[in-house]
C-alpha cells in the first residue's frame, strides 16, 4: 500500500481488491516510505490497515537509506500500535542497495538481533539479481530471507538449493518460472520455503481488465501447477513462517 509514484493506495483500496479476489489474510509493506522517512505517518498507515484487517495483515518495514540515516537500529519505526514488524522489505531498484554493502549487513544485523526476516527484490538490474544475495544469506544463517520474485528464476532455485534460509514468492513470477520452481522443489525438497505472493495492487497498473478478476486467475493457474502442494504455498507455508518472526 501507500505512495506509489502517482497514485496513493489506500488501505480499504487494497483490502477491497484482496476481498474481491478470495484474498483474506496477507502481509504488506508501504511504498511511502520510498517519499517520507516520517515515523508518524508510516504508523497511521500501519494503524489505519490493522484495524480495518481486524489484524489479517501483517506489515513488513520497507526500509530506505534515510531511514537508517534517522534512526540507526530502525527503532523508531518499530512502534507495535499498528501491529508487530514481521519483517524488513529492501528494494535494490527504488535505491541502490550493494548485495553485500555495508548498508545492507547492518539491516541483516538488525532483523537478527529483532528475529526478523528480510524481503529482498530481485532481478531486473545485475545487482539485484538473486543469485547475487547468496553471499549474504550464507553469511547470515539465522535470518530468514524471502527472494521476491525469484528473478532470474535459475539462480533463485540454485540459492534455495544452497542457503536453508532462503525463501521465494512468486509475486509477479511467470508460469512456465513457477512450473520451473515446483519441478526443483520437489527433486530438492523446498517446497515448504514457497510463498504464494500478489503483489498487489501493481499488475493493475498493466491491465485492461479487473485486478481482482486477474488475481483469481493467478490463483486458479498457480493452484494448478502446484497441484498437491497448493495447500502448503497457498496458505500454510506463509503461517508457519510468520508466526516464527518476530522474537
Amino acid at each position: 500500500m501507500g505512495q506509489y509514484f502517482d497514485d496513493y493506495y489506500t488501505p480499504p483500496r487494497i483490502l477491497r481488491t484482496l476481498r474481491l479476489a478470495g484474498i483474506t489474510h496477507f502481509a504488506y509493506s508501504s511504498t511511502s516510505t520510498v517519499v517520507t522517512d516520517d515515523p508518524s505517518f508510516l504508523l497511521e498507515e500501519r494503524v489505519a490497515m490493522h484495524e480495518l484487517s481486524e489484524g489479517r495483515a501483517k506489515p513488513i518495514l520497507w526500509v530506505t537509506h534515510d531511514m537508517l540515516k534517522r534512526s540507526p537500529d530502525l527503532s523508531l519505526y518499530m512502534n507495535d500500535t499498528g501491529g508487530k514488524i514481521c519483517g524488513l522489505k529492501i528494494h535494490g531498484v527504488s535505491e541502490s542497495w550493494l548485495p553485500n554493502g555495508r548498508e545492507l549487513q547492518r539491516v541483516f544485523n538488525i532483523a537478527q538481533e529483532r528475529g526478523l526476516f528480510v524481503k529482498l527484490h530481485t532481478g531486473e538490474r545485475e545487482n539485484c539479481e538473486a543469485g547475487m544475495y547468496q553471499e549474504i544469506c550464507t553469511r547470515f544463517p539465522d535470518v530468514r530471507v524471502v527472494l521476491a520474485h525469484g528473478r532470474p528464476i535459475g539462480q533463485a532455485i540454485n540459492v534455495l538449493r544452497n542457503c536453508s534460509n532462503a525463501f521465494i514468492d512468486t509475486s509477479f513470477m511467470p508460469h512456465g518460472h513457477f512450473q520451473q520452481l515446483m519441478d526443483a522443489a520437489r527433486q530438492s525438497c523446498f517446497t515448504d520455503r514457497i510463498l504464494f505472493g500478489s503483489d498487489t495492487p501493481i499488475p493493475g497498473r498493466h491491465l485492461k481488465s479487473s485486478l481482482p478478476r486477474h488475481l483469481r486467475s493467478r490463483i486458479e493457474q498457480t493452484k494448478r501447477i502446484a497441484g498437491k502442494d497448493w495447500q502448503k504455498i497457498s496458505w500454510e507455508n506463509a503461517q508457519n513462517f510468520l508466526t516464527l518472526a518476530p522474537k
